[in-house]
Formats: structure tokens, sequence, C-alpha cells
């Protein structure tokens, strides 16, 4: 894991310049987000997904708390916990105040950007299937799935995988709901589900920490119109002001490199994974 950043000279001068510049309107109001911030800190929201956010030695880590770590570094505000809840409950969560921002490497839809405010993302990735060892089943897509009637695949609540399944004519009956992420691998394992969905850094994550499965290569998903979705994760916030003030320091480290170290330390992510992110803002996911 990368050593954190610390409270470094220029994030002590942009914390001032915010202070300074709120004489009026958003300015003022961003600063004050910002000033109580540093006072109180934050609680960080995951859904103990490796590698995207989960809890290691009670530490907050994965691509998810490692960046938002240096942002608030930067910004000077401390994480003083994180809340692990199913990945479905992320956004009840933050809008009652259980957390102050969810770092779980959550995709952008233009649903969830209608209850949340969202930075601009930090990485794109393919989707992949888990299956067991040797694939038996010749699965290489949901479309494998659609084929074959006597096929089930687990998909966790709450994820971007309940839609693709559903785009891509999986019936409801093939397709298994599960609270947690671990709850599929074992079904998995056990015989229960003959595919598990997911990002294809969970799932190879997944397959190289378990007997017995295998990840299959990566693929990016079609939506109901039959054109591929760009599957790309970012911070949510409840507070625009805590969004914007996140988002300026987010993009100068999209910038200047800082995220593509932190992400590609992960080796499940690649630099065209960031890159393809560091081209995109929130705008292009938005109907």
């Amino acid at each position: 894991m990368l050593h954190r950043r610390r409270y470094s000279s220029i994030g002590l001068l942009m914390a001032g310049a915010l202070v300074l510049a709120g004489c009026n309107g958003d300015d003022d109001e961003v600063a004050g987000v910002v000033e109580e911030l540093q006072e109180s800190g934050v609680t960080l929201g995951v859904a103990n997904e490796v590698p995207f956010g989960y809890l290691e030695d009670g530490e907050p880590t994965g691509i998810g708390p490692d960046v938002a770590r240096a942002v608030l570094d930067e910004m000077g505000i401390e994480i003083v916990d994180a809340d692990v809840v199913e990945f479905g409950e992320l956004i009840g969560g933050l809008q009652a105040g259980q957390f102050d921002l969810v770092t779980a490497g959550m995709y952008i839809t233009p649903d969830r950007a209608q209850q949340v405010h969202f930075t601009d993302p930090d990485y794109c990735i393919q989707e992949s299937l888990a299956v067991e060892d040797g694939n038996p089943h010749g699965i290489e897509n949901y479309q494998s799935i659609v084929d074959d009637p006597d096929l089930i695949v687990a998909v966790a609540s709450g994820t971007v995988e309940v839609d693709y399944v559903e785009d891509a004519g999986v019936p409801d009956e093939q397709v298994e709901i599960f609270g947690d992420i671990d709850g599929m691998y074992r079904a998995l394992e056990a015989g229960e589900v003959d595919a598990v969905t997911g990002t294809l850094a969970t799932v190879q994550t997944q397959a190289e920490a378990r007997d017995g499965i295998e990840a299959l290569p990566g693929f990016f998903p079609l939506d109901a119109d039959g054109e591929e979705v760009l599957p790309c994760g970012a911070h949510a916030f409840d507070d625009e002001e805590f969004r914007d003030a996140f988002n300026e320091v987010l993009n100068e480290f999209r910038e200047d490199g800082t995220t593509m170290e932190i992400i590609t330390a992960y080796e499940d992510f690649t630099e065209a994974d960031v890159e393809m992110a560091n081209d995109l803002t929130l705008d292009d996911f938005l109907d």
C-alpha cells in the first residue's frame, strides 16, 4: 500500500485561499464546509470489496480510500472512521449522514447522479465473469447465460451489474441477487451458481484468492440499445460544496499523475484504465 501523503504546504495554501475567497456566495459556503471538516474529520463509506474499498487491519484501503486519502490530506481533512455496508446501502447511508463520502469505486450512472453528487471519474475498467476452473459451460459473456437457460449468474444488490444483466436480456429466474460480495463467490465455489459477475478487478482478485474458480477475459457490457457502456468509478457525496472542493483537488491529481500512481499500484488496474477516466468528466455520464 502506498504511504500516505502528508498535509503539505500546498494544502495549507489551498485551505487559506478558500477562507480568503469566502467573502460571498458559493465561495463562502465551500470555505465554510472545508473549515468545518478540517475540525471534525470525515467518515468514509465502503462496501468491503477488494480492491475498490475495504478495511485491512481496521484501516480503510483500496483504490477509493487511497485516492480519497491523498485528496483529503491535501485539503487538511483527516479520515477518522470508515463504515462497511452492503453495496446497495451505500447511497442510503450517505443520504442519512452515516458517512461523509462514498469511496467504494462506485460507477457513475444517470440514476445514481440524481441521488448523490459525483466527482469526475478516476478509473474505468471492464466487466468480467468468474466461473468454475476450466469454464465447463463455455461462458464468454452475458449472452452465453441468455443462451443456456440452465445457467445461473450471481449479482450483488445495488450494483450496476443488476442493470447490465437485465439489459443483456438475462431472465430473472437465471439471476440470483446477493447482499455481499463474499457470499456470491462462496455460492460459486459450492456449485450453487454457475457464474459471478463484477468488475474485472474484483473478479480477478477473487479468482486469485480462491481455489477452483477462474476469471474470464474482460468485456464492456452493452446497454439496452446495444451500445457499449463505460464502467467508470468516482467518489460520491451528499454535500455538493464538499464535492466541489474535493473534485478540484482530484482534478489536479488526475493531471499531475497522482491518481495514476495510486491506482496502478494495484496490479489489476492499468495505465489505460486511468487514462480513459482522465479524458472524461461527470457530464459525459449524464443524460
